[in-house]
């Protein structure tokens, strides 16, 4: 089936409608895949573009020209394919692209894509007449390069971001210049919906004579509309403009080079900082501003644009190396102890609202298990009694003389999630249960990879559901996944799940051609994750470090894609 590329549009942030889905489902379905929807998915907020207060703007308005000034939190990974951001997204493209409102597939540098009936080839037209920004052309011989060496980069440990996506990629085959075609062995319907992601940007060849450190620095070269004029560890990253960019995704505002042509991005740790830094218009975009300074600055008329999360939800994951966190009684306590609508209420508000499963609802196969997240301190109580464990005189639990306390490790974060874990602190304490945080900001989680702390707090992106389960609930990638060095958990991810069956409902789930099937499989997965408490799903965050922005009136052209990053290809800026 052939998909013919439609004209780009402007987005917009109203939901997709059942028409919608059923119509891109229609257009781009192979196989009975459903690859062109990223599930049921729309908005939970989003700012496409500001005008001036009492003024409107339109395409007509673009000011070509100027800087822009970002202050953001330290970047220290510019590879997209290691690291998701603004950065890598503005320097590199992607064969296709997807609506993130509807999950419709867009073309890129591919102008047209075709799926076999049996969900095991994906055939690519490429665009003519793509270079990257030494000149060399892209061709199929390239996109070849590319994906075997993201085969490879998952063989070699660097690919976090799409484990699991390779296991049956049979190879990828020049047919010509302009026509490249991808085999695996079995279906795989996480193929699209990836691929559409700088998760799996395609870069220059050169790209791959580096090393993983070196592409980390940003030595690698691309085909954005940008390109990396410098960047100064733990100081700032300036990208100036491709003049002869032309060749932008089906989801872009305007055609041809982009507007801006500098972008000065400062790495500024502090929040306040930043948004004091817009207001005193030292900056004209602010990356993740508080919540509370979120809510000044848009009713002082700064425009906020973000997306909810994609992905795994921020979750409290365990060191199942842990003992007492081997014992369901005590996994389910600790998720019945917690109270999310309080967090709701209390911290994180309605940006951020209470997580409903272990995916969020704007990654594919979201299915709702809020029935097993239900707030029961009482419950949770009679849980750990059951299972022996009693009150000891300072109120913490004991059980064969161990006390039910665990460490948390929490590294780069925003003063949301201290605020979170603060009011967790205090609801599990209500039940016996003691948490100590430990803060490990820049220090990449050293005390959680070397087991040493038994609880962190992690989140995923990811844009497919199928893909963000299987890379890391399956017997075979649950200790890995774990990210703690040579993790030896003592039994199979199936011993500590009641019914024994998670690691097969979720391989299967991976490779289903059939849509409704798959989605059954899916829902059944979330069940078990949730209800054996496996991973403590709390709140569904926005895209904090690369998808919540805050910026002045006079900055147009703002979006964010499948991923939740902002993307900065369309932006521009109006005299202020």
């Amino acid at each position: 089936m052939t998909a013919t590329p439609p004209t780009p549009t402007a987005l917009t942030s109203a939901a997709p409608t059942s028409a919608a889905l059923t119509s891109a489902l229609s257009r781009r379905q192979a196989g009975g895949l459903g690859a062109a929807l990223l599930g049921a998915l729309g908005l939970a907020a989003c700012g496409t573009g500001a005008a001036a207060p009492g003024a409107e703007v339109s395409e007509e308005d673009r000011v070509d020209g100027g800087e822009l000034r970002i202050y953001h939190a330290n970047i220290t990974v510019l590879d997209p394919r290691q690291n998701h951001g603004i950065v890598g997204r503005a320097l590199a493209d992607s064969l296709i692209d997807a609506d993130p409102d509807t999950g419709e597939i867009l073309p890129w540098l591919a102008s047209a894509w075709e799926v076999s009936d049996d969900g095991l080839t994906f055939a690519f037209t490429l665009r003519e007449g793509v270079t990257f920004s030494d000149g060399t052309p892209l061709d199929a011989e390239v996109v070849k390069l590319n994906l075997d060496q993201a085969a490879q980069q998952v063989e070699d440990g660097e690919g976090w971001y799409f484990q699991g996506l390779f296991d049956d990629y049979e190879g990828t085959e020049a047919v010509s210049e302009l026509e490249a075609e991808v085999t695996f062995s079995a279906p795989n319907p996480s193929f699209l919906p990836t691929l559409a992601t700088g998760q799996l940007a395609i870069l220059a060849p050169s790209a791959f004579d580096l090393t993983y450190e070196q592409r980390d620095n940003g030595e690698f070269l691309a085909s954005g509309p940008f390109v990396l004029e410098s960047y100064t560890p733990n100081e700032g990253i300036v990208l100036s403009r491709r003049e002869d960019y032309a060749w932008p995704s089906g989801a872009a505002t305007h055609e041809g080079p982009a507007s801006l042509e500098t972008i000065t991005i400062s790495f500024v740790d502090e929040q306040s900082v930043r948004e004091s830094a817009l207001q005193a218009g030292e900056a004209d975009i602010a990356q993740n501003p508080t919540n509370e300074g979120a809510d000044q600055l848009e009713a002082a008329g700064y425009q906020l644009t973000y997306r909810a999360q994609s992905g795994i939800p921020y979750s409290l994951v365990l060191n199942f190396s842990v003992p007492a966190l081997q014992d369901i009684a005590v996994r389910r306590a600790l998720s019945a102890a917690i109270d999310r609508e309080a967090i709701h209420a209390g911290v994180t508000g309605d940006r951020q609202p209470a997580s409903t499963s272990v995916i969020t609802p704007l990654t594919t196969g979201y299915s709702d298990v809020s029935d097993l997240l239900v707030h029961d301190p009482d419950g949770a109580v009679a849980l750990l009694e059951e299972a022996g464990w009693v009150e000891g005189p300072d109120g913490i639990r004991e059980k064969d003389g161990e006390k039910l306390s665990f460490e948390l490790i929490l590294w780069w974060e925003p003063q949301e999630v201290s605020d979170a874990l603060q009011l967790i602190k205090e609801q599990l304490a209500e039940t016996g249960i003691e948490i100590t945080v430990r803060e490990d900001i820049g220090g990449a989680g050293g005390s959680w990879r070397d087991g040493k702390s038994q609880l962190h707090l992690n989140n995923a992106t990811r844009a497919a559901g199928e893909l963000a389960l299987y890379s890391q609930y399956t017997n075979d990638n649950f200790e890995s996944a774990s990210l703690i060095e040579g993790a030896d958990f003592g039994s199979t991810l199936d011993e500590f799940t009641e019914t024994g069956t998670l690691s097969d409902i979720v391989t299967r789930q991976v490779t289903e051609a059939d849509e409704e099937t798959r989605a059954e499989l899916l829902a059944e997965a979330q069940r078990i994750i949730v209800g054996d408490a496996i991973r403590i799903p709390l709140f569904d965050n926005i895209n904090s470090e690369s998808g919540f922005f805050a910026s002045a009136p006079t900055v147009h052209g703002l979006r964010s894609n499948t991923l939740s990053e902002l993307v900065l290809s369309d932006a521009w800026r109006s005299e202020g």
